[in-house]
């Protein structure tokens, strides 16, 4: 599956496949009352058009959550382009999920910022993560 995303940079792509191998990067958290989100990816410094897996998960009062994301590219403060996991704008998990992006050539050396916007029982949650793609 395909997520093409489109704005400045030409942003990333996120698909579902196959997973790569990279060092761990900091886990994101952030909450809004009882819900608690984390966003892991698998690296900050992505080598170009090659898949880097993330996993984010949700919890609504200690419990799975019921939750939409959304991801928000952001370049220079500005939000140059909006996805959904999986091509689905209406995309919904329940306590979590997995996707790959995958950023092309013209995102190389640019630092975007992917923010993972999770929404639940009327709380929403950003988990900003700065990206520099390489060589």
């Amino acid at each position: 599956m395909r997520l093409t995303i489109a704005g400045l940079l030409a942003g990333a792509v996120a698909t579902a496949g196959a997973s790569t191998a990279a060092a761990a990067a900091k886990v994101i958290k952030g909450s809004s009352g009882p819900l608690v989100a984390t966003l892991t990816p698998s690296t900050h410094t992505p080598k170009i058009n090659t898949l880097v897996p993330i996993t984010v998960t949700a919890t609504l009062s200690g419990k799975p959550a019921h939750a939409t994301a959304a991801y928000e590219f952001v370049f220079g403060g500005a939000v140059v382009s909006t996805q959904y996991p999986y091509n689905n704008k209406h995309f919904s998990f329940t306590g979590h999920f997995s996707d790959k992006l995958n950023f092309p050539a013209s995102s190389l050396g640019f630092t975007l910022t992917l923010r993972v916007v999770i929404k639940a029982a009327g709380h929403t949650v950003n988990l900003p993560c700065a990206i520099t793609s390489h060589r």
